[in-house]
């Protein structure tokens, strides 16, 4: 079976779950203050993982381009498990320990699966990563990065968006000073 097929599957198994029991939204602060490690990452390698005929999600190193909490420019970092990133994109990412990662409707996941996946994961579930824009006038200008929302993620009331390609996202030098201290960051 492709990496393609194995990641729809595990999108359209994730949906099904969602549908048949919402999970509740978390707020961004929340998962900022259980994670290890806060960076944006450009994905430079990942893998689809299964074990037992089964998925187990996916294997990713990311390079950091901007360390918030635990991490430094340059650091090569391993992490999993959300089988959607892109090799080659860029994503604000939170991380944990993998043995800390809340995953109680699935409790057969961490016996199954540990041995296959690195020592850190996305925090909450699939939220901990969401992906960032960069401009192309200065693709290193940090107020020029905008994160596209995850589901199901309260973010601090007042961040800044703006439009991009239609879609609005979030600024990302307002949400992350939002996230770590709950002020606005200046204009």
């Amino acid at each position: 079976m492709t990496n393609q097929v194995l990641a729809a599957l595990l999108a359209l198994t994730a949906a099904s779950h969602a549908a048949a029991s919402p999970e509740p939204s978390i707020p961004l602060r929340e998962l900022y203050a259980e994670a290890r490690i806060v960076a944006v990452v450009e994905v430079i390698e990942g893998r689809v993982v299964a074990a037992d005929g089964e998925s187990c999600g996916a294997r990713y190193k990311g390079r950091v381009i901007e360390g918030t909490k635990g991490a430094t420019v340059s650091q090569v970092i391993e992490f999993g498990f959300a089988p959607s990133l892109k090799i080659g994109s860029k994503y604000f990412v939170l991380l944990a320990a993998y043995e800390n990662v809340r995953l109680d409707r699935y409790p057969e996941f961490h016996p199954r699966c540990k041995s296959l996946l690195p020592d850190l994961a996305m925090v909450g579930i699939w939220r901990g990563a969401m992906e960032v824009t960069t401009s192309i006038e200065g693709p290193t200008r940090r107020d020029a990065w905008t994160v596209r929302p995850a589901n199901l993620v309260e973010y601090p009331i007042g961040t800044r968006s703006k439009e991009v390609d239609g879609r609005r996202q979030l600024v990302f030098t307002d949400m992350v000073t939002r996230m770590k201290d709950g002020s606005p960051a200046p204009r």
